[in-house]
């Protein structure tokens, strides 16, 4: 029996977390080249993650799998901007949530999910939102099993001749 706990990162987990961003990173370039670009090295600096971790309005929930660091959901209040045509309203943002590849597909994203809920409640927070690109519809459809609802549809034309839009996912 595999035994599954998340808590909050520290300054000392700053390369399992790299070791995850590389792994979606990876994943982005290949899913979408025309947007993304394979790395030779971090796309973070440590400091940007380490900031994050010292932030009191973020966090980075580590999920570990017996004392391994198998997945990540990157976590921080946010708020729609001070326009006179926006209604106040904050909300947590995950801005990353990935599960290592060899543990996909055991529940772990999801009860990752639910402690960031735990999180905006606990802060007061009445929403969670995402950003999934579509193309990326494991991603895409997991957030609409668990809930989520499209709040809007951002659309691209390709003008220049060698350009290529994105195409989108048929699965």
């Amino acid at each position: 029996m595999h035994e599954l706990s998340v808590r909050r990162a520290q300054i000392h987990d700053v390369r399992d977390i790299q070791r995850l961003y590389r792994q979606l990173d990876r994943h982005h370039a290949a899913l979408l080249p025309d947007v993304f670009r394979p790395l030779e090295r971090d796309a973070r600096a440590d400091m940007v993650i380490r900031t994050r971790i010292d932030r009191e309005d973020a966090d980075y929930l580590l999920a570990e799998l017996d004392g391994e660091v198998v997945s990540f959901a990157d976590v921080q209040r946010a708020a729609y901007p001070d326009y006179p045509m926006f209604r106040p309203r904050e909300f947590c943002l995950i801005d990353n949530l990935i599960v290592d590849e060899p543990h996909r597909g055991k529940g772990i994203g999801k009860r990752l999910l639910e402690v960031a809920i735990d999180w905006a409640r606990e802060r007061g927070l009445g929403y969670v939102q995402t950003t999934v690109w579509d193309a990326n519809a494991r991603a895409r459809d997991f957030y609409l099993e668990q809930g989520f609802a499209p709040m809007t549809l951002r659309v691209e034309l390709a003008i220049e001749e060698d350009s290529e839009p994105i195409p989108p996912d048929r699965s």
